[in-house]
């Protein structure tokens, strides 16, 4: 028995998000989400739904468009590589950290890229930025568009499975140097630092009680050169250390917006 018997204001449906037989409500991304009636579902996010999840007509889901919104609909017609649902309610559902992070990065190799995108989505970092930098060792040449294209399927995965309304925005490549021409918006702005003298992040944290829009600046493996460092600095970027160890760029990346979202209590 579905859910199609169960009143839309009922606590079983909006609270567990469960229907009778204890199966879990799927979730899939519509960026053309209506506010009513009805869609089609296509593409990646239709063989998700039909031929991985096995969903067919009758069952409800989820559905979110990326930019706030979440619906219930339920599956009302299926074909081969397609789906028609019905959409039952619409709501505004803010699941977003208090704090917004912009996390720019030097691209580590392989797939540790993916790893950085995936648990940076997950953990709500709103914008992602990679870098040109001296010592990058991935270069993102003609090949770029496609690698940030699958960082953005990377990311539409990991809002789905996290339970996100929102995506994390990837953005196009940058250099050092013109991200540091564009960093006005944010405040604070760190740099992710090996300096002996680099400062504490409880101490940036301390003097930073309402932040805007976080910059955290996370350089290659073999560091940023002298005189990038002194062009970040001279942006209004602070060094702060993440402790003692050398870190992967992905693990600094990480190690880092958690540390902020646990000190502003996100």
């Amino acid at each position: 028995m579905l859910l199609e018997n169960i009143p839309l204001g009922s606590p079983q449906r909006l609270d567990t998000h469960h229907d009778l037989k204890g199966r879990k409500w799927e979730r899939f991304y519509a960026p053309l989400l209506p506010d009513d009636g009805e869609l089609w579902v296509n593409g990646q996010e239709a063989h998700h739904m039909l031929h991985v999840k096995r969903l067919s007509p009758g069952e409800r889901l989820f559905l979110f468009d990326g930019r706030g919104r979440e619906a219930v609909g339920r599956i009302v017609e299926v074909e081969r590589d397609k789906a028609r649902v019905a959409i039952e309610r619409v709501d505004e559902v803010n699941r977003e950290a208090r704090i917004a992070i912009t996390l720019a990065f030097s691209v580590p190799k392989g797939r540790r890229s993916e790893v950085l995108v995936q648990k940076c989505c997950e953990l709500g970092v709103r914008r992602l930025i990679p870098l040109e930098c001296e010592r990058s060792v991935v270069r993102l040449g003609p090949e770029g568009s496609h690698k940030i294209e699958k960082w953005r399927s990377v990311a539409v995965e990991a809002s789905k499975q996290c339970g996100r309304t929102y995506l994390t925005e990837i953005s196009e490549v940058f250099t050092l140097s013109g991200l540091m021409d564009a960093v006005g918006v944010y405040r604070p702005r760190l740099l992710a630092s090996t300096d002996p003298e680099a400062l504490p992040l409880s101490e940036v944290v301390r003097d930073n009680a309402d932040p805007e829009d976080i910059l955290c600046v996370i350089g290659p493996e073999g560091g940023f050169s002298k005189k990038e460092i002194d062009r970040v600095v001279q942006a209004g970027c602070t060094p702060v250390s993440l402790g003692p160890r050398v870190l992967r760029t992905e693990t600094a990346a990480l190690a880092l917006v958690s540390m902020l979202l646990y000190a502003y209590s996100a």
